[in-house]
């Protein structure tokens, strides 16, 4: 090829796939088994002699777990989105958390930043309280997801599957060893502190002590959040994985942009706690930029800057107090 000439679509497909199969013998003879033809017309098709059909590529795709959009140049203003449907059921909460440890694993492994605009507290967060935890997974299954097997059930942690909440747990910890920059505003908490008063209001709680356990754990959360940011770090050590801004600046929705030397992604919220995904560069780019915009325009409340954490938690600690109060009346 020609220096400066583009590389074809099928070109980099196939460089692809070579990268999945470390023998080219081995990808030969794969690519003449699944799509019946020789060996010579699959070797063919590898040095791009051969146009492969949509139908051949989608047999590939489907073999070796590909996306093939990936594959695509947008020129339209159209890009593609990851999405995982969820259903209700156990089943896919369990699907759920796995993807988002396995996100995470691969995320740990490739050193990846994460900056994370949070229209709410980011859910992750609430993971390390069990009581806590619970709740945020009851209220989906109920309230979002309308699981069946909850008509008629009110929450307490026992409903809970052990395993669930094992998982939830290990999310958190992944989390915790990741290098973050997150931004919130004081209206981050509403989110679940809402949540909380509908439950407590409209008789979801098994008993109101159980409403007030939940509030006790968002108050557990809040204050450990703030030993996180007075230090830098959500670990105990000195591994200074941490920075939290306070945006006055209204962020509209839950973005995630994870960027490592291996790729960028970017996830949006959809559903509540679901979210879309694309490692769109320009996407990716774009919601760099944004994101950064608004770090200009927020403050840092870390280690450095005491007075601003003060006057942010202690805005965040009167919007629980007050829950808490409605929530003792209910």
């Amino acid at each position: 090829m020609q220096k400066g000439q583009k590389k074809s679509h099928q070109t980099r497909f196939i460089e692809y796939l070579k990268t999945s199969v470390s023998d080219h013998v081995l990808l030969a003879n794969e690519l003449s088994e699944m799509l019946h033809i020789s060996k010579d017309s699959a070797y063919r098709r590898m040095r791009n002699e051969t146009p492969l059909t949509i139908d051949e590529a989608m047999i590939i795709c489907d073999h070796f777990k590909i996306d093939l959009t990936a594959f695509f140049e947008y020129k339209y203003q159209t890009i593609p989105f990851k999405f995982s449907k969820l259903y209700s059921g156990q089943k896919d909460l369990f699907s759920y958390f796995d993807g988002i440890n396995q996100i995470m694993e691969l995320g740990l492994t490739a050193g990846a930043k994460v900056t994370f605009a949070a229209e709410d507290i980011p859910v992750f967060h609430h993971f390390e309280y069990p009581k806590l935890a619970g709740f945020k997974i009851f209220y989906w299954q109920k309230a979002v997801l309308n699981d069946e097997n909850l008509i008629g059930h009110k929450y307490k942690l026992e409903i809970i599957h052990p395993e669930l909440l094992e998982k939830a747990k290990q999310t958190i910890e992944k989390y915790n060893q990741m290098d973050c920059e997150e931004i919130w505003t004081e209206d981050s908490i509403h989110s679940t502190l809402s949540q909380v008063l509908y439950f407590a209001e409209s008789g979801q709680f098994d008993s109101k002590a159980y409403a007030l356990e939940v509030m006790d754990d968002v108050l557990k959360m809040v204050e450990g959040l703030m030993r996180k940011a007075e230090r830098s770090s959500k670990t105990l050590d000195d591994n200074r994985n941490f920075v939290l801004y306070n945006s006055e600046v209204r962020i509209g929705n839950n973005s995630i942009y994870i960027q490592s030397d291996v790729s960028n992604r970017v996830f949006i919220s959809h559903n509540t706690f679901n979210s879309i995904s694309t490692d769109n560069v320009s996407f990716c780019e774009e919601t760099g930029l944004w994101m950064q915009n608004l770090i200009r325009k927020s403050t840092p409340i870390n280690d450095v800057s005491e007075k601003h954490r003060f006057q942010f938690f202690r805005s965040l600690f009167n919007k629980i107090e007050e829950t808490r109060k409605k929530v003792e009346l209910c």
